[in-house]
């Protein structure tokens, strides 16, 4: 276990640190809640629309005022609030756990231990083509505004 670890107290901890660590916290609360929620609308819609037939009713055939549209939107609906509740939910837990606020600091973090920032300023350090250099020093020529185009009468631009 690294030192850093078994040196943390949490009441020296910086106010930022702790109001981040409740935030995320609530988040991730707030969303199992609502998966909780919606768990139970799901069960309760799934019992309320069983078909029961009395004692010489035929279950093999529902009853006439059955609709089969209402029923198919009420369960792709339901499916879903399910399926984006629980979604949220785990996100928000993995976020918990990694320590991470939003999808730019995941990606960051990611990046980070997956090793693309080191092939990053790798790739940075690297030395430059001529040509490549020609166009970047043209490109940054013209957005500095240092190159002034002129129409020739001819439909192209030629600079001056």
């Amino acid at each position: 276990m690294s030192t850093f670890l078994q040196s943390f107290k949490i009441s020296e901890a910086s106010p930022e640190y702790k109001q981040r660590r409740k935030m995320q916290m609530l988040k991730f609360f707030t969303a199992s809640a609502i998966t909780i929620l919606t768990s139970r609308f799901a069960y309760r819609s799934t019992i309320a629309r069983q078909y029961v037939p009395t004692l010489f009713q035929g279950n093999h055939s529902p009853p006439l005022s059955y609709n089969f549209t209402t029923d198919a939107a009420v369960a792709v609906a339901t499916g879903t609030v399910l399926c984006g509740s629980v979604s949220s939910m785990l996100i928000f837990g993995g976020f918990w756990v990694l320590d991470v606020l939003n999808l730019g600091e995941f990606g960051w973090r990611m990046k980070e231990k997956l090793g693309g920032l080191e092939k990053e300023k790798a790739l940075g350090e690297m030395e430059m083509d001529e040509e490549s250099k020609y166009i970047q020093d043209s490109l940054n020529d013209i957005l500095d505004g240092k190159y002034d185009f002129e129409d020739d009468g001819s439909g192209t631009a030629a600079a001056k």
